[in-house]
């Protein structure tokens, strides 16, 4: 029985203990947008681009005077160090768009400057979902960038820094954050969005899940193997205890 016990506890550390610091895993939308719930909650969106998707699409309903944060990391998979993505954010109040989506940096206090043509993104170059209307918005962009490498305690998983996106919306309404890479180039990328970490209490159930999917991202099924073997071991073990004591 006290094996049980040891057990349980250690399995409370492992998947509760570092629940302050981890991100609340959201859910990708293969077939179009993926609805952010709420722009200024943590989520943490685990994808991969290939040549059927090579542009994903977030997209929330955002407030004038908002503050909304998007940052992008890589995980640490030995074929990805080099991987990079860009982001765009296309919304009422953004910089106006006639052919190209302009960098962040192009702009000051909302007037334009010069810049190279390696500051804009020609929108004929990303195939963007016909229900946004270009017309009707704005846009800017932020391209690849080297960030703070991340440690992430909850799933013990590593991830190397990229660029980040943080803005005050300018106006009410339908904001779309599109991310690519600009080579077409397959790989994964782990987008987080929003600064409040909050967990309801039947997160506790999908902590392991959780775990067990971030594993399997991060292409690592052989510690998940060697999870279960200790975990059945254990389960034997407290079976034959049990069975010599009786």
């Amino acid at each position: 029985m006290k094996i049980l016990v040891y057990l349980i506890c250690l399995l409370i550390t492992l998947f509760v203990t570092p629940v302050a610091y981890a991100h609340r895993p959201g859910e990708g939308n293969l077939d179009g947008l993926t609805e952010i719930p709420d722009p200024e909650i943590s989520f943490a969106y685990y994808r991969q681009l290939d040549s059927s998707f090579p542009v994903h699409v977030y997209s929330f309903e955002g407030q004038g005077g908002q503050f909304f944060h998007a940052g992008i990391n890589i995980p640490q998979i030995s074929r990805l160090q080099n991987y990079e993505v860009n982001i765009a954010l296309l919304g009422p109040g953004l910089p106006h768009l006639d052919s190209a989506i302009r960098s962040e940096g192009a702009y000051a206090h909302g007037e334009p400057v010069p810049t190279d043509p390696t500051d804009e993104i020609l929108l004929a170059d990303l195939p963007i979902p016909s229900e946004i209307n270009l017309e009707q918005i704005g846009g800017l962009f932020v391209a690849n960038q080297n960030g703070e490498d991340f440690f992430e305690p909850f799933t013990q998983t590593r991830y190397w820094g990229r660029q980040e996106l943080d803005i005050n919306l300018p106006e009410d309404g339908r904001y779309y954050l599109l991310v690519w890479n600009p080579e077409g180039a397959e790989g994964k990328y782990v987008l987080a969005t929003g600064t409040q970490e909050v967990f309801e209490p039947a997160d506790l159930l999908r902590f392991p899940i959780w775990w067990l999917e971030t594993r399997l991202y991060f292409e690592q099924g052989y510690l998940i193997l060697i999870v279960v073997s200790i975990l059945f071991t254990s389960i034997i073990a407290v079976g034959v205890y049990r069975r010599k004591k009786h």
